[in-house]
Formats: structure tokens, C-alpha cells, sequence
């Protein structure tokens, strides 16, 4: 069971994001479904070195609040990465 003070902290969490998270309906709206070219580009240049706050910091600020989005842009930047350095698994057929 949650006690009273737990309840409080996560009111208060809650409403700290309805307060504070970004409402720029531009990068709420890129998404891998609708905006996988432009993901993808900005995954590329983050792997290639560049960081996400200094290509497009509204989203680095989006990622604060939505860890989805921000696991699937990791796990691009991650695979493009492995993917430059040749670090790729090799698939075999059976």
C-alpha cells in the first residue's frame, strides 16, 4: 500500500510534467511512424558525433519527458553506430 507522503510525491511529479512538459506540436508529432526520414537524419548526425541539443534541442527537451521516444532514438543512434564501426552481427542462413 502507498502511504499518504508517496501519494503526495507522485501527485506532485504528475504535476510538475502536465505543467512543465513541451507543447511544440511539431516534435510531439515526429514520431518514427510519421517522421521516420527526419528521425532517421537526426539519428545519423548524432551518430556521426553531432549532439541532439546543439541539431534540435526541442527535441532533446521532448526526450526529458517522453522515455519512448527516447529509447527508440537511443536504440537508432546505437544501431547506426555499431552499424558504422562494423560491429554489427552477422546473420548467417540456415
Amino acid at each position: 500500500m502507498v502511504d499518504k507522503q508517496q501519494r503526495v510525491d507522485n501527485l506532485s511529479a504528475l504535476l510538475d510534467f502536465v505543467e512543465n512538459a513541451p507543447t511544440n506540436e511539431e516534435i510531439i508529432a515526429m514520431d518514427c511512424n510519421d517522421h521516420c526520414e527526419n528521425m532517421a537524419k537526426l539519428a545519423e548526425q548524432v551518430a556521426n558525433g553531432a549532439r541532439l541539443e546543439d541539431v534540435l534541442p526541442e527535441l532533446q527537451e521532448h526526450m526529458k519527458y517522453w522515455g519512448d521516444c527516447r529509447e527508440e532514438f537511443i536504440a537508432l543512434v546505437s544501431v547506426l553506430k555499431a552499424e558504422m564501426s562494423d560491429e554489427l552481427p552477422l546473420f548467417e542462413d540456415e
